[in-house]
């Protein structure tokens, strides 16, 4: 019983270990939602990650959850861009883009709501440490100026 006993915990500690940390993938996920938007949208909380597949080696499909906290509605920020609209060459339809991306993705929310979401997001091992990539993506090479 012995002998197999540090083996299978050798094996099962490396099974645990297999793939990106809890603490890569939140601060890389976290960080591409606040990029995405303006960081005073919202505050995310509640976040867990739901599974790990490793799909080639290194690279893992990660399912994620979390709460986005809304401190701004969507009307707020109706009215906030109507107040700073340019009349340019590129017109309001242009302005209104940002808004219209936020409704398709989180509906009408209003401040102080609360949305859980789910998402699926790829992970690289890279000489950097894990990363966010997208299928088919490989690591830049560097190539001499010409």
């Amino acid at each position: 019983m012995k002998k197999w006993f540090i083996p299978l915990l050798a094996l099962c500690l490396y099974g645990c270990e297999a793939g990106p940390g809890e603490e890569a993938i939140q601060s890389q996920v976290t960080a591409k939602l606040q990029a995405e938007t303006d960081p005073n949208l919202f505050d995310i909380s509640a976040f867990s990650v739901l599974g790990k597949d490793e799909r080639m080696e290194g690279v893992y499909l990660v399912k994620v959850g979390y709460q986005l906290h809304f401190k701004q509605g969507l009307e707020q920020l109706q009215i906030l861009q109507d107040e700073d609209l340019v009349y340019d060459r590129v017109g309001p339809f242009q302005q209104e883009m940002g808004l219209m991306e936020l409704e398709r993705k989180y509906g009408e929310f209003e401040a102080g709501q609360v949305l859980a979401q789910e998402t699926e997001v790829w992970m690289m091992k890279t000489e950097q440490g894990w990363r966010l990539a997208e299928p088919g993506q490989t690591p830049a090479q560097n190539t001499p100026a010409s």
